[in-house]
């Protein structure tokens, strides 16, 4: 369990920083999709972004809880590292704390779902 103690961040203290690493991995995601040849779809690229976005939110707030005190440059790395992977990053780092927690079967299949 956490330490409550009043040194520990709370969500308005943690707000810049998980805005900054959603806009990150968004953006990134973006550009990745831009710059593929032809024109992209709107629908699916901004469904793409935010989904890149959420996903480098969760691996900066994974890391802040996990290290006392990251280096913002480590944070804002794997934000744009997990914006170019996209979503599908959540599934591989899902598979790995199901199965760390032992709530899935080691030879069970893990990866992005198939569409």
């Amino acid at each position: 369990m956490p330490d409550p103690s009043p040194l520990a961040p709370t969500l308005r203290d943690l707000l810049p920083l998980l805005l900054l690493s959603f806009s990150a991995g968004s953006l990134t995601q973006l550009t990745r999709l831009l710059a593929r040849p032809g024109p992209p779809r709107l629908r699916p690229t901004l469904a793409l972004a935010a989904a890149a976005g959420i996903a480098a939110l969760t691996v900066t707030a994974l890391t802040r809880a996990a290290l006392p005190h990251p280096d913002p440059a480590l944070l804002l790395a794997l934000a744009c590292v997990t914006g170019w992977s996209g979503p599908g990053i959540l599934a591989c780092l899902g598979g790995l704390v199901e199965r760390r927690l032992g709530l899935r079967d080691p030879a069970a299949p893990t990866g992005r779902p198939q569409d």
